[in-house]
């Protein structure tokens, strides 16, 4: 007789327990499984029957079970890191954000410091651009009474390769007038030429003057070509032939120019407060000789000097002094007080404030022409504290200084190829320096104008 054990099994083979006791056993056996079995349970295996195949949960899941269904298998949610569903006090329930611990507190923090940084970078950058906008703005309004001239870099003559060669310098020329008050600088001479050298990467400054009287080649006034003293290309062509006539001859690259009277220099001066000058006894005779007729000139009254070394000097004394060469040492001594002078001023202006800039704007700045932009002459003043003068050079380094032919005197190079050579490694630091064949050819032809070699 069968036992009521035995009453559910199917004619399928499988095992369906008899009480109810034994069926809710069974139930929770399929719902959690069994530890030694893998969830099957053993009644199966015991009656040499095949385990039923039903799906094995992992451990991160949960398994719901109807009345006696199937299990149904739940992915376990993600957990919030940042934000945590918390009730009061920041327990699970209220909502409040919740900080990471451990490493994760570590790098929120790091997180949140480089915002604030990043934060606090953005305002100085933003404040910068807006006070440089303005400066700008305001520097513009002052440079509108330059006496500006339009040029393009085709205009300069630079020979070939010579930008590439001297790509992290820029070169100025400054120019002396010999304008009277109240003349046009079209018909003048320049009696004054100084290149300013600037290396744009360290802020070092070379100065280099060219003899007034250096002969050289350049462009006449119907267009055509001519050699003779430097001082009369601007009478020809305006300070665009003076700086092509330099470039060519010598292998430079200038581009921009600056070109002043007497005035300018006095005003300039005098805007400045005076600059500070070393005064040589061999100068005191031109000085007081021709004090009285600069004063007429520019305007003013000049204050005789009586006394030798460094000494303040007003506006009148100083366009004197520049003014000066004929027992003070000639046209090197000329030089040498030019580049003495532009140096003093320079380091005046550096330590100038907004008053003293408004004052040269007002005075000098209208007797003041060039072709430099607003925006590179704003660029220059910002830059002006790391500009250091290291080193005066003087053009030509050797020379015939004789008349010739045409009956006036000059400063014929001997050659130019060689003091073009001299020339760059002094200014540039180029050693091996190979000219130009613009250079050689112009050489060439001096020697065979002059027989000078």
């Amino acid at each position: 007789m069968r036992s009521d054990r035995n009453k559910g099994r199917s004619g399928k083979g499988v095992y369906t327990p008899g009480s109810d006791y034994e069926r809710d056993v069974e139930l929770y056996r399929q719902i959690v499984g069994d530890s030694k079995d893998t969830g099957h349970y053993s009644h199966s295996r015991a009656a040499g029957e095949a385990p039923a195949s039903k799906p094995q949960p992992r451990p991160s899941q949960r398994m719901e079970a109807g009345d006696g269904g199937t299990p149904h298998i739940r992915k376990k949610k993600k957990t919030q890191h940042r934000i945590q569903d918390a009730g009061d006090g920041g327990r699970p329930g209220d909502g409040k954000p919740v900080r990471p611990s451990g490493k994760r507190r570590k790098k929120y923090k790091l997180n949140k410091k480089g915002h604030r940084i990043r934060r606090v970078i953005c305002i100085i950058l933003a404040l910068l651009v807006a006070l440089t906008a303005c400066a700008f703005f305001y520097f513009n309004s002052m440079l509108s009474n330059l006496d500006k001239v339009q040029t393009s870099k085709s205009d300069f003559g630079i020979n070939d390769g010579v930008s590439t060669d001297l790509w992290k310098y820029t070169d100025i020329a400054v120019m002396g007038s010999d304008a009277r008050k109240g003349e046009s600088y079209d018909d003048s001479r320049t009696d004054a030429i100084i290149i300013m050298r600037i290396n744009k990467l360290s802020g070092e400054v070379r100065l280099i003057s060219i003899m007034r009287d250096s002969y050289m080649r350049m462009a006449y006034s119907d267009g055509s070509t001519t050699y003779s003293k430097i001082t009369h290309a601007n009478v020809y062509g305006g300070g665009v032939n003076t700086c092509k006539a330099i470039n060519q001859a010598l292998d430079l690259n200038i581009t921009q120019f600056m070109i002043f009277n007497w005035k300018a220099v006095a005003d300039t001066v005098d805007s400045l407060g005076g600059i500070e000058l070393n005064i040589r006894r061999s100068e005191l005779s031109d000085l007081a000789r021709y004090g009285n007729e600069t004063a007429n000139n520019v305007g003013g009254t000049y204050h005789a000097i009586t006394k030798t070394g460094k000494q303040t000097l007003d506006g009148v004394q100083v366009a004197t002094y520049c003014r000066i060469r004929k027992t003070s040492g000639g046209d090197n001594g000329r030089a040498r007080r030019y580049k003495a002078t532009l140096s003093a001023i320079i380091k005046k202006a550096k330590s100038g404030g907004p008053d003293v800039i408004n004052k040269v704007a007002d005075k000098a700045l209208p007797e003041i022409r060039t072709n430099i932009s607003n925006w590179s002459l704003f660029t220059y003043v910002l830059q002006a504290g790391r500009y250091n003068i290291t080193r005066n050079i003087a053009y030509p380094h050797k020379y015939y200084g004789g008349i010739l032919s045409d009956g006036l005197w000059y400063a014929v190079p001997r050659t130019l190829e060689s003091n073009a050579v001299w020339l760059h490694k002094k200014a540039f630091d180029q050693t091996d320096y190979q000219p130009s064949s613009t250079c050689i050819e112009i050489s060439n032809e001096i020697i065979n104008r002059t027989g000078i070699q």
